[in-house]
């Protein structure tokens, strides 16, 4: 592995382990400069889903307000989670589609103070805390937000300036 490779993996696990792993009530939020209507729209779509959470599960629709995340796990093989899009009366929850207490994610929409846009909530709960962190659910507030209002998700692949070490191809 790669040094640099390896000081990421383990500056990941440093902070997943200050932030600690999701349980229950852990939530993040972030105000998003667009309309409320746009977010939910934004957060049922499984292409947005899967840019969001990129690097951590991959999303497809396999029917009706049922969902196939693609969970890819460090030094292990990926797992598949079904799941089933709950509308509640602020938000949406995707849960397991077979026990509802097994996986959950929950988005919770609200309008901003001031008309300053969509306050976004998401917070989660698996019994796979090493990906959903606190510091991982995050990151998927931060990209969906920045692909609302830019169009694209922040990144530094293809940054020139991430120069490689002298002698390496």
């Amino acid at each position: 592995m790669h040094y640099l490779d390896k000081a990421k993996q383990e500056l990941i696990a440093l902070v997943g382990r200050a932030v600690g792993p999701v349980s229950g009530s852990s939530s993040q939020t972030l105000t998003v400069r667009c309309p409320r209507a746009v977010a939910e729209r934004f957060w049922r779509d499984p292409a947005c889903l899967s840019r969001v959470f990129r690097g951590m599960a991959d999303v497809r629709s396999t029917g009706p307000d049922r969902y196939e995340w693609a969970v890819q796990r460090t030094g292990a093989e990926s797992i598949t989670w079904e799941s089933t899009l709950v509308t509640t009366g602020n938000g949406v929850r995707f849960v397991d589609a077979n026990d509802t207490d097994l996986v959950q994610i929950e988005l919770g929409f609200a309008d901003a103070p001031h008309e300053a846009g969509t306050e976004v909530r998401i917070s989660g709960h698996a019994p796979l805390p090493e990906q959903l962190t606190g510091a991982a659910l995050f990151t998927v507030l931060y990209r969906g937000r920045a692909l609302l209002q830019t169009g694209e998700v922040p990144t530094l692949e293809h940054n020139p300036s991430a120069r490689r070490p002298t002698g390496e191809a």
